[in-house]
């Protein structure tokens, strides 16, 4: 239920701190901003205490190698990233309390004080190891400088922390053959001793499994969903593991200690501190006391919400979690974390290098900042990836946001300025069902509306906002006051007074979805103020006055005509194929037909059908699904490459294609008994499956 009518809710908001290396596209969008600037404005509406805090991600090895190829300082290529990214969100409406970055000398501080209380209170160990080190560059190797072949699949160009072929995470010293990747230098790596310290992670697995258990049967208030709590799961089944925070860089926060001369506090340790150093600058910029920041971070009964996009799962419903708890200072555990799945862009990743991607500021150049927002949002992957698609945004913009949300206002608006010589016709009683009907819809709306943006079901709250402007086309049809204005005119004085006061509730209730069109709709209610500011408890209530002359309506949409889309496709397309990765990727997943075999070589090949009966993400990798297939004469086990392109629940039942007789294999520590086949361009890979019913186990010849 909406949070109208209870005590004043104090509230921490934040969103996943953008990299500074690039702008955002609209997949982070609809991941972790759109979602948490649709919340914060409803919660304002109800009277919160709410702050929402963010900033840049401004260290990292991928800041400085960016830097270096642009021919610039990190400092300078930081600036650069993080002006255009808050250009980016200034056009996207989206509101925060205050938007930092972690490069800010106030956020070094801060992060030194973490370290240095964590490692007081037994959570940092401190270990010498094996690092590898460039002798040519005489400088030890961060993850990111350093290429290999990975220990798991064989890729030969893996980075020193993720292999990009099969997913692994990894640490560079498992890598096999590796080499120096400062400016593709290719040097032979050395391993020397250095010395590092460790977030003892493994300590804390009791509180996380206690805490996780809580989250998962909402006892704490809030269910979380299971896209957080199934990783979560996974990484606490798999043992959690000691995580090195120190970096042998010069860019980034310095370690707090003598003895760490040119070390730096890793990039994933001081990023979510960031949060608070955020909230600090923020009241330090108002002139409040120092200690303001505590009233929320501080104070257990604040409520602190993290918006993020599933990648960063680990960091916030691990990681950061067990840095707070033990500071033992009283800081606030998250109390829900909202993770978003990707939102993808017509069947691919979103990639700026690959050029398959969207202009933010030139589409917003053209195209209403109001009906992206309804889109992304309409679209917004909540449980499972989405996609951005140029036809269902027209779709969405043509049909839902033009032909009933905005022509109901217009209709109506149009309807009181030609035939009701522009002013409000009085408050009348009416016994009509058809009244008494939409009186209902009208009082029922914010409390629909609200209840799943409490429950963090932005679609479905969209959607119920749109289902009230569709009852008030489908009642005004119904009435049809324009017969009733010279047989009943008290008939059409109260249809239309009911079409006004249901666009004035429109106006209330979408407000956190498209913000500057319900100011819009407000304005031409000729109602003072703004509707943002309206309390959500009174979104129903009918304020216009007797008489009262309204401004000349607007047109608050125009259509989107098929042929712009057209061509907005085959600039996506030019795009990629001027980028040269396009290209590339093709000739590399089509190659040239291979050498002739003769039909003994092929008959070797056991090739069946085989039904999934279980599949599951495989821990560690963002790319390997652990299956359970049944092919007749048994269940086996295979480890398939395909997690960026299904869900598990999209497999469970589905009929594929396997090698029954392949020599099995171990992955990532699991044993794969076969190989499901599967085709495709690396953007987006399709599992065989046979053209009809078949019996699991049939032979494939």
């Amino acid at each position: 239920m909406s949070s109208s009518g209870s005590a004043k809710e104090k509230i921490i908001v934040t969103s996943a701190l953008p990299y500074a290396n690039g702008p955002i596209h609209f997949g982070h969008i609809a991941g972790a901003y759109l979602p948490a600037d649709i919340f914060v404005r409803y919660k304002k509406m109800n009277g919160a205490d709410i702050i929402y805090v963010c900033g840049t991600d401004d260290h990292g090895v991928a800041i400085t190698i960016s830097a270096e190829a642009a021919g610039r300082s990190p400092e300078e290529h930081v600036k650069i990233n993080h002006d255009l990214i808050v250009s980016i969100f200034e056009r996207m409406n989206i509101d925060f309390t205050n938007f930092s970055g972690t490069s800010r000398k106030l956020h070094y501080p801060i992060s030194q004080e973490f370290f240095a209380r964590l490692l007081e209170n037994g959570m940092i160990d401190k270990k010498e190891g094996e690092q590898l080190y460039c002798p040519k560059h005489e400088k030890y190797l961060a993850d990111r400088y350093v290429r290999g072949e990975c220990p798991h699949c064989g890729f030969p160009d893996a980075w020193g922390n993720e292999c990009g072929k099969c997913g692994v995470m990894l640490e560079t010293h498992e890598l096999k053959n590796p080499r120096c990747n400062i400016k593709d230098c290719g040097t032979a790596a050395e391993s020397r001793k250095t010395t590092h310290w460790y977030l003892n992670l493994g300590s804390r697995a009791e509180w996380l499994e206690e805490w996780l258990s809580r989250k998962e049967s909402g006892e704490d208030g809030l269910k979380w969903k299971q896209l957080v709590t199934t990783e979560v799961r996974g990484y606490l089944k798999r043992g959690l593991e000691s995580r090195a925070i120190t970096r042998d860089l010069d860019w980034g926060v310095p370690v707090p200690l003598d003895e760490a001369d040119g070390k730096v506090l890793y990039v994933w340790f001081d990023a979510p501190i960031g949060y608070i150093s955020s909230t600090v600058e923020y009241f330090q910029s108002i002139g409040e006391s120092p200690d303001r920041w505590r009233d929320y971070w501080q104070n257990p009964d604040c409520k602190l919400y993290h918006f993020i996009g599933k990648d960063n799962i680990p960091f916030h419903a691990i990681i950061f979690p067990i840095m707070l708890e033990r500071m033992r200072q009283g800081y606030k555990i998250p109390d829900f974390v909202a993770s978003n799945a990707f939102l993808n862009l017509e069947g691919r990743q979103f990639s700026k290098s690959a050029g398959w991607y969207i202009d933010v500021i030139e589409f917003m150049e053209k195209y209403p900042t109001d009906s992206i927002r309804y889109y992304l949002c309409a679209d917004m992957p909540e449980n499972s990836d989405s996609e951005f698609q140029w036809d269902r945004y027209m779709a969405a913009h043509n049909s839902e946001l033009t032909n009933i949300y905005a022509n109901l206002v217009n209709r109506t608006l149009k309807f009181v300025a030609s035939k009701m010589d522009g002013r409000v016709p009085p408050l009348v009683d009416s016994s009509a069902s058809a009244d008494a009907e939409i009186v209902a819809a009208i009082e029922a709306a914010p409390g629909a509306v609200g209840g799943f943006i409490d429950r963090f079901e932005f679609r479905n709250a969209l959607a119920a906002m749109l289902d009230l402007a569709r009852a008030g086309n489908k009642y005004f049809d119904a009435k049809e006051p324009w017969k009733a204005l010279t047989s009943n005119r008290a008939d059409a004085d109260a249809t239309i007074r009911l079409c006004l006061k249901l666009i004035k509730t429109m106006a209330v209730i979408s407000s956190p979805f498209v913000p500057d069109t319900a100011q819009k709709i407000w304005s031409m209610l000729g109602l003072k103020g703004r509707a943002r500011d309206v309390r959500w408890e009174e979104a129903s209530k009918d304020i216009l006055a007797d008489g009262a002359t309204l401004p000349e309506p607007e047109i608050l949409f125009t259509r989107i005509e098929k042929a712009q889309i057209e061509e907005e496709k085959k600039k996506l397309e030019a795009i990629a194929s001027k980028s040269g990765k396009d290209r590339k990727k093709k000739s590399a997943s089509i190659p040239g037909v291979k050498k002739n075999i003769v039909f003994d070589d092929f008959a070797k090949l056991d090739l069946r059908v085989a039904r999934v009966v279980e599949a599951e993400k495989l821990q560690g990798s963002n790319k390997m699904l652990k299956l359970i297939v049944d092919i007749g004469v048994e269940k086996r086990q295979i480890v398939a490459g395909i997690a960026k392109f299904y869900e598990p629940e999209q497999l469970v039942g589905k009929d594929v294609v396997v090698v029954a007789n392949l020599e099995p294999k171990q992955i990532m520590g699991h044993e794969s008994q076969g190989m499901v086949l599967a085709g495709g361009e690396s953007d987006r890979i399709i599992v065989l499956s046979p053209d009809g019913p078949a019996a699991a186990g049939s032979r494939i010849s």
